[in-house]
Parts: C-alpha cells; sequence; structure tokens
C-alpha cells in the first residue's frame, strides 16, 4: 500500500533516530502518544502509555513483544530485508497507522543503510533525480522549474536534515541556483558540496546562493581554480586526468572531511557517473505526473549491448501528493543464463 508522506507529527522522532543510531543504538522504538510521536533507545523506553509502537531494528529483529507496552496498543515490527528495503510484520494484527508507516518506508531505510555504511568506515550514498514520465529531468533549453512538486521539495529538506552533506554538480549549481539548506522542515544544515572538476563554479562571476551563508560549502575540484574563493568556500582538490571526477575519490575527499552520509541531489552527470561506479547506496526517483517528449533524461550512461547488463534494483515506493517516489537499492546483476525463457 502507498501512502502520503503528509504527516510532519512524526518528522521529529525521525530526527531523534538518527541522534540515536548515530551514537551506536542498535534497537529503536517510535511510540505514539498524544498526538505526536517520539523515538527511543529500545531498552530505555517505558511504552505503558504508548497507543502505538513502532519496533525497528538493524540486525532482523525476533517478534517480542516489548514487555511495558499495555496488551492494546497497536504494534508493527519493522527489520530490513536482505537488499536493505523495509519489511513491516504486524505481529498482532493491528498495525500502525498509516502515515507512519509510509515515513517509515521511505525514511528508515536512509537512516539504516547510512548507519551500516558508517560502521563499515565508509560514506554512505542516495541519490536522487526528479523526472517525468518519459524520464526527462529538464526541457532541452535547461529549464526544469518545477518538474517536482511541493511534497518533493519538503521530501528533499528531510533528506538534507537526515544527512551530514548534499551534494550537487557544477551544471546545477550554476543553473538552478540552489541554497542546499533546510529550511522547510526542522533540522540542521547540512554540509554543502559542489563538484567543478575545472573550478568553474569558483568563478561564475555572479553571487550563487550555494555559498551563502558564508562558510558553508566546499568545492570539490582538480584542475585551477580561484586564490579567492567566494563566502570563504573550502576548495577540496581530487587527481583527475581531465574534467571529469572519479566518485571513488570523491567520496573519500568528502570523508575526509567528516561526511558519513552524502545525499547527491543533481545533476544528470554526477548522478550518473556515481551510478556507473556502482556508488549509490539508495537510488530515489520522483516521477512527477507529465510527459515533456523531449528534453534532458534523467540518466547518461554507456550503451549496453542486452537488457541484462543493465543495472537492476529492488524498488519499493510511496507517493508525494499523487507523484511516485521509488525507493530503488542496487542489486546484483543476473547471470547470462538467468530467466531464459
Amino acid at each position: 500500500m502507498a501512502c502520503e508522506l503528509a504527516d510532519d507529527t512524526s518528522w521529529p522522532a525521525f530526527l531523534s533516530a538518527r541522534a540515536l543510531l548515530r551514537s551506536g543504538v542498535q534497537e529503536l522504538v517510535f511510540a505514539h502518544r498524544g498526538s505526536d510521536w517520539s523515538c527511543e533507545a529500545a531498552g530505555d523506553a517505558d511504552l505503558r502509555d504508548a497507543r502505538q509502537v513502532l519496533s525497528v531494528s538493524v540486525r532482523p529483529a525476533s517478534l517480542v513483544r516489548p514487555r511495558t507496552m499495555a496488551a492494546e496498543c497497536a504494534w508493527t515490527v519493522y527489520s530490513p530485508r536482505d537488499n536493505g528495503l523495509p519489511d513491516f510484520v504486524h505481529a498482532d494484527g493491528r498495525p500502525v497507522c498509516p502515515t507512519m508507516i509510509a515515513m517509515a518506508r521511505v525514511y528508515l531505510p536512509v537512516l539504516l543503510l547510512a548507519a551500516a555504511a558508517r560502521a563499515e568506515g565508509r560514506t554512505f550514498v542516495a541519490g536522487h533525480v526528479t523526472q517525468t514520465l518519459d524520464g526527462r529531468i529538464a526541457c532541452e533549453n535547461g529549464q526544469s522549474q518545477w518538474i517536482g512538486n511541493e511534497a518533493d521539495l519538503r521530501h528533499a529538506h528531510r533528506m538534507r536534515a537526515l544527512l551530514d552533506g548534499v551534494l550537487v554538480g557544477a551544471g546545477t549549481a550554476l543553473t538552478d541556483d540552489p541554497r542546499l539548506t533546510v529550511r522547510h522542515v526542522p533540522g540542521a544544515d547540512p554540509h554543502r558540496i559542489v563538484l567543478s572538476g575545472s573550478g568553474r563554479v569558483l568563478r561564475a562571476g555572479r553571487a550563487l546562493r550555494v555559498f551563502d551563508p558564508p562558510g558553508g560549502t566546499a568545492v570539490i575540484a582538480a584542475h585551477a581554480t580561484v586564490d579567492a574563493p567566494p563566502n570563504g568556500a573550502r576548495v577540496v582538490r581530487v587527481v583527475a586526468d581531465g574534467p571529469a571526477l572519479d566518485p571513488a575519490a570523491v567520496l573519500a575527499a568528502v570523508h575526509a572531511i567528516g561526511v558519513q552520509s552524502l545525499y547527491l541531489e543533481g545533476g544528470a552527470r554526477a548522478l550518473s557517473s556515481f551510478l556507473l561506479a556502482g556508488s549509490i547506496d539508495l537510488l530515489q526517483v520522483h516521477i512527477a505526473a507529465m510527459v515533456l517528449g523531449s528534453g534532458i533524461p534523467s540518466f547518461r550512461l554507456p550503451p549496453v549491448a542486452h537488457v541484462r547488463d543493465g543495472v537492476p534494483f529492488a524498488v519499493d515506493h510511496a507517493l508525494l501528493d499523487g507523484h511516485v517516489l521509488l525507493s530503488c537499492r542496487p542489486r546484483p546483476k543476473a547471470n547470462a543464463t538467468d530467466g531464459v525463457r
């Protein structure tokens, strides 16, 4: 069942879950008391006054009802499947409310996969693209505002608040002029990062909002830049053979500045390079209810000779005010003999 991501009463609980997971907590409970949801470490939770409880485990969880929970309390257990996407079990036949399940379906895989990557000492990457039904992210002239909707904008700000850093390519920074801060939901601003192999975003000759407020932006570049970066931006240099930056080198650079989870918000070239390199842990595709017929495609990848050479995913979905949000987890490619008919 797909449900709208329209309920902000649970949002503070997801911010609490982020902090708990970063502190090393392995078992969480989301509890509904009164009109709001909260998130607590499972071992410390007193659930006697809770009306609904969502139990969450970093590891596959056994169905053990929390002992402090009242008999009449609705109870759902969440544990990730092998592919990292959600699995919900309503152990006593009374699930928690659909709006909470919808939020958990989208945001808990982000938090749990990020926690797993952090434990492995690497940076988690969630990619995002907003496209039309025919796979276009902009008109042929580059105009793209607004293919998405207000619900997708709120989702993007939630993602910024959940992860350490938000990254865009130079083309997106120059064309869309995004701020990359959190404004539409509660939450802290992430590190703002711009990929600009040639450093052209530093020589734009105009004030870009990505550099405001001052001192909060890193520009990853490989070639000649300016002597005085705008608004105190930090220039992080990586080795590259040409203007294109290797995703592995980029991730090593962002990890070195303390970014352990990254939201890759655009554009097509950056997203495609990370996808081709196998550097995306979770891909979110927002499909808007429109067709352009022509324009800039969502992905720019080398051609393949057979469909089995494509990039396969396991997919879950939710709704964003009538638009579709796909959560796509990369999975291993099939063998040449798989699926023969």
